[in-house]
């Protein structure tokens, strides 16, 4: 396509192109390969459209109503008043990295703002992420965020959600999802999309007003993956949606991390299989920058060399928080394994929460603080 830089209204007829009824990203695409720019493809007779694509003839007739009511510069009002700007290919915000992956978005939506020169890397995992899997993609988000790497995902709940928040303390982070921007999924994630918005970015291929649609969401990822150095697995099923993710980071040549998980844990048997056939295994930050160092932007926070935390503990402390786990455990059970009364390692849980070293949920779960 040649497109001029300053040419705004070429690039409103593309974002218009593209939202057409039936047209979409692939036949939006045949068309501009043959008329050389989006202007001159909607200014063009849909009698010649139709040497290009195929469709019905209700197809057509819905086409030609979809664009009798599409106006660019319409469309354009609007987008400036969500705040939100369009970016082509030939824009120089444009992502560098997506013009190395095979099926670059043509349109890319965005609200915030990309930072310039960064480096980033996918966090993704399970929607239905247990606390084990949370707290790790919060814990190693933050630390990426730290060494100056913006963190991308996909604002779904669970790991999703977490490795955003995590980036967010440290840094910036990209969320990517598969609508438009008027409607944030999940709903409540809205006051976390605010906050990636004043730090970081969120970005769409779809329209301002496109509501979620499940074949949206694959497709999604390739710009998830396309944006990234490489993609970290924290949490997957055998069969979950993170795996295409990691389907398209193997087409795009990026890197490929997992964390392990509990052997009965069905949320692990993604990770598992991605570590059978290759991935890096991830056991702690560094793992992940090690593979980095040669562009990291920040020096690598230190981690400590010992497990145990530096504070002073009674042998009965530390006992106790030798026994607690990143995944929630009982007070009961707790009590059992150590062979102790329960009031006794409920008071010194309570110290222990009050050091910062552990973690009271409810029902009377307790973890280890991370």
């Amino acid at each position: 396509m040649n497109m001029a830089l300053s040419d705004e209204e070429e690039r409103y007829y593309l974002g218009c192109l593209f939202r057409l009824t039936h047209i979409g990203r692939n036949r939006g695409e045949q068309l501009l390969a043959f008329f050389g720019d989006a202007k001159t493809a909607w200014l063009t007779n849909l009698a010649e459209w139709r040497t290009v694509i195929r469709l019905s003839e209700q197809q057509w007739q819905e086409v030609a109503a979809s664009k009798s009511s599409l106006q660019p510069e319409q469309f354009c009002s609007e987008l400036k008043k969500r705040r939100i700007r369009l970016l082509i290919r030939t824009d120089e915000a444009y992502p560098r990295e997506l013009l190395q992956i095979p099926d670059p978005p043509a349109c890319l939506y965005m609200q915030g703002d990309l930072l310039p020169k960064s480096s980033c890397i996918a966090v993704v995992g399970s929607r239905q992420a247990s606390h084990y899997g949370r707290n790790a993609a919060e814990m190693l988000a933050e630390g990426l965020a730290e060494c100056g790497f913006v963190v991308v995902s996909g604002l779904a709940r669970g790991i999703d959600g977490a490795a955003h928040r995590g980036a967010l303390k440290k840094g910036a982070t990209y969320a990517v999802f598969g609508c438009g921007h008027d409607t944030i999924y999940p709903t409540e994630h809205q006051k976390l999309a605010e906050q990636i918005r004043e730090n970081g970015a969120l970005l769409s291929e779809y329209a301002f007003d496109q509501i979620p649609n499940a074949g949206f969401f694959p497709t999604r990822n390739r710009i998830i993956s396309g944006l990234s150095l490489g993609v970290v697995v924290v949490e997957a099923k055998a069969t979950s949606g993170s795996l295409i993710t990691v389907n398209f980071a193997l087409e795009q040549g990026r890197e490929v991390f997992a964390v392990p998980g509990s052997i009965y844990s069905e949320n692990s048997k993604g990770c598992h299989a991605l570590l059978r056939q290759g991935a890096k295994l991830v056991s702690s930050l560094d793992d992940i920058i090690d593979e980095f160092q040669f562009i990291l932007p920040k020096k690598a926070p230190e981690t400590a060399e010992s497990p145990f935390p530096e504070v002073a503990l009674s042998l009965m402390q530390q006992k106790i928080w030798n026994e607690l786990e990143a995944e929630p455990l009982h007070l009961d059970q707790l009590s059992l394994q150590l062979q102790l009364p329960v009031g006794l390692v409920s008071a010194e849980l309570l110290q222990l929460e009050l050091m910062g070293l552990a973690l009271g949920l409810t029902g009377g779960y307790y973890t280890k603080k991370l």
